[in-house]
């Protein structure tokens, strides 16, 4: 089944915020990027952080070289798993979505992908056809407890379940879920 994308607003209303909070933008399926201007219309992230650009983080980058994980047939965990704050550093690749009518596959053409080289710096990496171009956004967050709270006036995320290999998200925008799996 294909994956539904009626949460991904409109060129037009995405280029009205960047207008209006310059270098922010509105979110696809979660953070989105901004990693030049024509790509800011996805930057669910808000304003610019004063994080430093991936490529001056250790070991904390897209990997656009390395392909994207199939989303396969991921079991779901339903438990808590170890310490998520150290379960959390790494990269992560956004393989189902579930915004009401159960898991689906995110699109093939669709690479999301999320980097954390700490609990406190969060990279939202996104190759999505036909809105950005293996674009990345780089900001500062928190983790309370099991959300990851993201710069205003985007909304974050709750970490329901994880292993060590996969996680499950809530966007706390729209109450979709999110499978992650470990890169």
């Amino acid at each position: 089944m294909p994956l539904k994308i009626s949460f991904l607003p409109t060129f037009g209303a995405c280029l009205s915020l960047i207008v209006a909070l310059a270098l922010s933008g509105c979110t696809h399926s979660g953070p989105s990027v901004s990693g030049e201007p024509t790509q800011a219309a996805s930057n669910p992230l808000g304003t610019a952080s004063s994080t430093p650009p991936p490529s001056e983080l250790p070991d904390a980058s897209c990997d656009w070289e390395s392909p994207r994980l199939p989303s396969g047939s991921d079991i779901t965990p339903n438990g808590m798993g170890e310490d998520l704050a150290a379960t959390i550093i790494g990269s992560w690749q956004h393989t189902h979505i579930d915004d009401g009518g159960g898991y689906e596959p995110v699109k093939p053409t669709t690479d999301i992908r999320y980097v954390f080289p700490s609990t406190t710096t969060m990279i939202y990496c996104q190759d999505v056809a036909g809105a950005t171009s293996k674009a990345d956004r780089t900001a500062n967050i928190q983790l309370e407890g099991t959300e990851i709270v993201l710069p205003s006036p985007a909304t974050g995320y709750d970490v329901l379940a994880w292993t060590h290999d996969i996680m499950v998200w809530k966007n706390l925008r729209d109450g979709s879920l999110y499978i992650l799996k470990r890169r």
